[in-house]
């Protein structure tokens, strides 16, 4: 009972540190070239007061009031992908 409980104490947090560099990955693949590298860019996102919701929703639904690319959603981005972007950003702070 305890390896089992053990393994899967392993696997989610495997599980979850590979989120967070799918996340960075995909940061640094389709958002640094503007938000910089460690979101310091323009506009930076380091502290931003937005939320992961938040982050997530203009990612996928977009936001009017947001310079380009951000006023369409990016339609080539997942949900999934959206989270783990979204997450990633929020560690930046």
């Amino acid at each position: 009972m305890k390896r089992s409980i053990i393994v899967f104490a392993l696997f989610t947090l495997l599980s979850s540190m590979a989120w967070a560099q799918d996340g960075a990955a995909l940061y640094r693949a389709r958002c640094a070239s503007c938000h910089g590298a460690t979101g310091e860019g323009n506009p930076p996102l380091k502290g931003t007061s937005m939320s992961e919701a938040q982050i997530e929703d203009v990612l996928l639904k977009g936001a009017s009031g947001m310079r380009s690319p951000h006023r369409r959603p990016i339609r080539s981005m997942t949900a999934d992908e959206a989270k783990a972007v979204a997450t990633y950003v929020k560690s930046l702070q």
